[in-house]
């Protein structure tokens, strides 16, 4: 069966201004509802970030027995009275055949996948085979096996449906490779507390994405749960029979879709064009690597506390950045970079071509179809600005990705004809309202044919 794919025009703009609210931290909304799921009590989770990916953490938080309700008829306060450990989810799953549909989202995929190895038998599946259903999880797989439980993925590479029997599991040794995906490692840590037994786990390999195992760490300490490892983030010893404590969590913004919004004014042609953006974290890591990339490539900006302020109309300039502290900033970062005077170079980013797209061949596919002059690499993308504009015109395609659309309607801004986006559905992954705030922000968005 064929779907049809909705279409957007996104015209050109050369003036961005506006106060848009930074949707909440997806990474923070997975990590602090899954901790608030296995403790014992009522946690409330402040703020939650309301995404596509949110909606399949809910359903599988219910599925482990999790209850979760609003307080308030906003939906800005969630209640979540958790399963109080392994011994809730074994009850709560016991005798039958649990099947979880994780959606399109991968980071909550693989940690469920971690947690399934505490079900007797857990079926995770996808309604989106051709993005979600490709990503690899053979390592978490084999660790999990390790550990005893018994898991059926499909293919070599452990893909979507996956089937876990567990219930079983005991404490131990194990390594896991971190050179795919930062996420193996954040679903054994979430998970190693409850075991009765201490685990060790060693990294091998070297490890993507550190800032979100650190963001796992701070998640785990905050829940009350200890964890020893080293600076280097490879070697874990992580005590067995621990139990999550109940807690009040609230949610910081999202940098990378803040990223989002401050690439708009970042390529903004006219210096009136200004972009205010609160509740940013000024200890956050991606944060951090993120804003130092922006002021290296010319953008005016101004921090103050949680605030941050973004001036358009100044020339830009090309950088080298290792992007894998800001994986998933890289897209739009590119999509600065193609009017910028000189070259970019975006190296140590090979995993995002295992995204819901292949996030480099994929984006520069469309990148260069839109006009701009990019070069896909193996662990790289490289950029030649156009500090002109780009021609636009033509229709390109966001792979199902909704990183890849926030990238191609960023050019769009600079482009003499815009561009008409398909698959625009898919925005709803991370960001649903995206387009309607271009809208707010002074671009012309209107239906595509």
């Amino acid at each position: 069966m064929t779907t049809t794919q909705q279409k957007l025009n996104i015209a050109p703009c050369q003036v961005i201004r506006g106060a848009p609210e930074v949707p909440s931290s997806k990474y923070f909304t997975l990590r602090y509802l899954l901790a608030a799921s296995l403790a014992e009590g009522e946690s409330r989770v402040y703020y939650p970030a309301e995404s596509d990916d949110s909606e399949a953490l809910f359903r599988g938080c219910r599925a482990l027995g999790a209850e979760l309700s609003w307080a308030d008829e906003s939906r800005q306060v969630l209640r979540v009275r958790g399963t109080g450990g392994a011994r809730g989810i074994q009850q709560a799953t016991h005798g039958k055949a649990t099947t979880i549909n994780v959606g399109n989202a991968g980071a909550v995929s693989r940690l469920l996948l971690g947690l399934g190895g505490l079900c007797s038998e857990v079926t995770f599946v996808t309604d989106h085979p051709q993005s979600l259903g490709k990503r690899p999880n053979r390592e978490l797989l084999t660790a999990l096996t390790q550990l005893g439980a018994r898991c059926i993925g499909t293919g070599e590479e452990g893909c979507l449906p996956v089937t876990i029997y567990g219930g079983q599991l005991h404490g131990g040794h194990i390594e896991i490779s971190g050179a795919r995906s930062s996420q193996y490692l954040s679903a054994l840590l979430f998970l190693a507390p409850l075991l009765e037994e201490a685990l060790n786990i060693d990294v091998v390999d070297e490890l993507k994405s550190q800032p979100l195992v650190r963001a796992s760490l701070e998640v785990l300490r905050e829940a009350g749960i200890r964890i020893e490892h080293d600076e280097a983030l490879r070697h874990f010893h992580i005590a067995g029979g621990q139990s999550y404590q109940a807690r009040e969590y609230v949610l910081p913004g999202d940098y990378p879709s803040a990223a989002a919004l401050l690439a708009l004014c970042a390529v903004a042609s006219d210096p009136h064009s200004e972009l205010r953006l609160t509740r940013l974290r000024s200890d956050d890591e991606v944060g951090t690597t993120l804003l130092g990339a922006l002021r290296a490539m010319g953008v005016d900006l101004r921090i103050d506390g949680e605030t941050v302020t973004l001036r358009g109309g100044r020339t830009l300039r090309g950088i080298r950045l290792d992007g894998d502290r800001v994986i998933d900033c890289i897209p739009v970062l590119v999509a600065i970079a193609c009017f910028a005077e000189g070259e970019s170079v975006f190296y140590n980013i090979e995993g995002l071509h295992y995204k819901e797209s292949d996030r480099i061949d994929d984006l520069c596919a469309e990148l260069n179809r839109a006009g701009c002059a990019v070069t896909p690499q193996r662990d790289a993308i490289v950029v030649r600005g156009r500090p002109e504009g780009i021609a636009g015109g033509v229709s390109v395609d966001g792979h199902s990705d909704h990183r890849l659309l926030m990238a191609l309607a960023t050019v769009a801004l600079r482009s003499r004809e815009g561009l008409t986006l398909s698959g625009v559905e898919h925005i709803a992954k991370s960001y649903p309202h995206y387009f309607e705030e271009l809208q707010r922000l002074g671009v012309t968005v209107t239906a595509g044919h």
